[in-house]
């Protein structure tokens, strides 16, 4: 008499499973059956755990590099303004009729700041920026010049403060470096830090990117963090 001993696979328990019913097995097969759908059940957990794993994983990497290929770009971009200037407050119209932005420009650094005649002083180019020119009771729109040397522009960005405020031709006139919005966002959060330096009479320069140095009891500190800054002042 030959006898076979039955050993059913996953595939044959679950086939067997959709040619008999549940009530129609015997003890063992139930059994086994049971401890199958535990371990598939366990297998799909673990799987399902793995996939979340990864894709925590793959996002945290993927916000990493994206938010160093931001600064880079923010880096590139700031770094092909570091010979701009920003002058704000001269009025629409006066640069043309065969004065160009360059001239235009010398001409009011000349008359609001302590030049000499014979300061070597070249500009690349200077233009409005762009958009539509606005109607008269509204603000002129900026003017944005590009020294050839950046120690020149870094000699008009001193006198500008080293003057305080500036008038020309009866108007306000003010004069800021060229820079990104972000930059320019991120370097005002600095901004009651800097009214601290003052009324404490501490020396401070903000420095590029968006660095505070601050000399306190003869010492210099550097903050990146505004909230820091505040704390140590």
């Amino acid at each position: 008499l030959l006898t076979h001993q039955h050993n059913p696979s996953k595939s044959g328990v679950i086939g067997g499973v959709n040619h008999s019913s549940l009530a129609e097995l015997p003890g063992a097969e139930m059994a086994k059956l049971v401890e199958l759908m535990q371990g598939m059940a366990e297998d799909v957990a673990t799987i399902r755990s793995d996939i979340a794993e990864i894709r925590e994983e793959n996002l945290a990497h993927q916000t990493r590099l994206m938010g160093e290929m931001w600064d880079k770009i923010q880096d590139l971009e700031n770094r092909s303004r570091r010979n701009n200037i920003r002058v704000l407050g001269i009025p629409e119209g006066i640069e043309g009729n065969g004065v160009s932005g360059p001239a235009l420009l010398l001409t009011v650094l000349r008359d609001c700041l302590p030049l000499e005649s014979a300061d070597a002083i070249e500009v690349e180019r200077a233009h409005r920026t762009l958009g539509p020119r606005p109607p008269p009771d509204q603000r002129p729109r900026p003017i944005i010049a590009r020294f050839l040397r950046f120690q020149d522009r870094e000699r008009i960005l001193r006198l500008a403060r080293e003057a305080g405020e500036l008038r020309w031709r009866g108007r306000s006139i003010m004069i800021f470096p060229d820079m990104s919005r972000e930059l320019a966002v991120q370097r005002k959060l600095f901004m009651p830090e800097r009214h601290c330096c003052m009324a404490l009479g501490l020396r401070y320069a903000l420095q590029y990117p968006a660095t505070l140095r601050v000399t306190i009891a003869g010492k210099q500190q550097r903050f990146d963090d505004p909230e820091e800054a505040i704390q140590e002042l």
